[in-house]
This record gives structure tokens, C-alpha cells and sequence, in this order.
């Protein structure tokens, strides 16, 4: 299973974020961020590896100045991976 999240150094830009994708039907949901990527508030976005593209121009779109990165996240074997995309 893989899934990219969208860290925010922010609470209120992750809020802000997610409400924003949900206003231009991309499915999402707030989680919190996974301990390795090691940056943000605590909570990301959390979108299918198929609406990456529609939310990378959404970060740009968006202009919130707290955005911290892009992290894809693998389960393999049980095992999380997290890398920066």
C-alpha cells in the first residue's frame, strides 16, 4: 500500500488544506504525520498516490505559507517506509 501525505508546519493550514481539497472533490483525510518524515504540526493530508498530481497544484494554488513537503509512504511487509518526494 502506498499514499502520499501533505505536512504542514501548521495546524490551521493542515485544516485549511484538507478543507480546501475536500471543497474540489480530491478525497482526502487528516492523519497524523508519520514520525520519519520528521517536519510539520503533527497532522498531514493524506491522498491516494493517483491524486498527487491534482494536489501538488493545490499547494500551489492554495498559497499557505507553512507547507513543509511531500512525503510518500510505503507499507511493505508491515514495515513503514517514508520517503520526500
Amino acid at each position: 500500500m502506498e499514499y502520499v501525505v501533505t505536512a504542514f508546519r501548521s495546524r490551521e493550514h493542515t485544516v485549511r488544506f484538507y478543507e480546501f481539497l475536500r471543497s474540489n472533490n480530491i478525497p482526502c483525510e487528516i492523519v497524523n504525520t508519520p514520525k520519519e518524515a520528521g517536519v510539520g504540526c503533527g497532522l498531514s493530508v493524506k491522498v491516494s498516490k493517483q491524486n498527487f498530481s491534482a494536489v501538488k497544484r493545490a499547494v500551489h494554488a492554495a498559497a499557505l505559507k507553512s507547507f513543509a513537503g511531500f512525503f510518500l509512504v510505503s507499507v511493505i511487509g508491515g514495515k513503514r517506509i517514508v520517503r520526500t518526494i
